[in-house]
């Protein structure tokens, strides 16, 4: 079984070679994301996860074993590995990257005024009638707080991860087949440390890292198949003034890059460029497009119709 991409979550991973540490650096040959694969430290502050721990050695040591799950690295030819891995820059530290981003002032003065005008048009036809989201973000809100999180049950939590309300999480197969794998209760655990590092989890790493870690490892804190979809969509509940409720970066033609292409005519960095990872992408995009698309609307849902209507709107062709 080929390996799965933690950003798109196609089985199209192909490896690049060699990290300084011993790990296996990967690519996603559809979207392109690359990430370190292998063990990384977990902050101290982490939910204990010992039990799904060594739960997660023995099945991957028998799934090796079988042929089903972890495979030799393969590459396309016999030679050193290639020039991208071979080149591939150091991570910033959090600052210094974030000053390279894209800000508003990147966005024509023209660009701006036909949004302005189409999100005037829009305001006036198109009210926030979804109540039902609201209170669902109400309930989970409280339900992943530091008070609650760790008496919401199993069946909450695989409730949330398989309902639509908010926005919907996509491919969840893998997913569903950790938590069969588990058991409810041992993955609710798994779950709720997630959750809970994502949340609250030591600074540093910064909440940028912190997201990038949930997405690109398959050890605790992380939870394979709880990847960038389904991590946004927490953030979305937990802190809804702020997360737009589109939940991957970049896609074939709705994640967050597209969005800015499209109805602002920004151009973000792709996922694989230089040492911007995905967790810092995934973080100031979202916090760009908010910036962009003002604050007229009656909360961030209002907010994402709109984005999701200008984006395809011929005036902005």
């Amino acid at each position: 079984m080929a390996l799965a991409c933690p950003t798109c979550e196609e089985s199209a991973a192909e490896y690049l070679g060699m990290a300084d540490d011993g790990r296996n650096m990967m690519r996603c040959t559809a979207c392109g994301h690359e990430w370190v694969l292998g063990a990384k430290p977990v902050s101290p502050r982490a939910v204990s996860q010992t039990t799904r721990s060594r739960s997660t050695t023995t099945r991957t040591a028998s799934r090796s074993s079988a042929g089903t799950r972890t495979a030799s690295p393969r590459t396309t030819g016999s030679g050193p590995a290639p020039r991208a891995a071979r080149e591939r820059r150091p991570v910033e530290d959090v600052e210094t990257a974030r000053r390279r981003f894209p800000t508003v002032d990147a966005v024509s003065r023209e660009r701006r005024t036909r949004v302005e005008r189409l999100r005037g048009d829009f305001l006036a036809e198109v009210e926030l009638t979804d109540d039902e989201a609201g209170r669902y973000r109400d309930v989970y809100r409280q339900a992943f707080s530091a008070e609650y999180l760790p008496m919401t049950t199993p069946n909450a939590l695989k409730d949330f991860a398989t309902n639509s309300v908010v926005a919907r999480a996509g491919n969840l197969s893998r997913f569903n087949e950790e938590w069969r794998s588990l058991g409810s209760q041992r993955a609710a655990e798994a779950f709720r440390g997630v959750i809970e590092h994502l949340l609250r989890g030591e600074d540093p790493p910064a909440p940028e890292d912190r997201l990038t870690e949930l997405i690109t490892s398959e050890d605790p804190p992380a939870m394979p198949g709880f990847r960038e979809s389904m991590l946004t969509r927490v953030l979305c509940v937990a802190e809804p003034e702020r997360f737009l409720p589109v939940l991957v970066y970049t896609s074939s033609s709705d994640g967050k890059r597209e969005i800015a292409r499209k109805v602002f005519g920004l151009e973000l960095p792709a996922p694989e460029a230089g040492s911007q990872t995905i967790g810092r992408l995934a973080y100031w995009s979202n916090d760009l497009l908010v910036e962009l698309v003002g604050h007229l609307f009656g909360d961030l849902e209002h907010a994402r119709q709109f984005l999701w209507w200008a984006k395809d709107h011929p005036a902005l062709r």
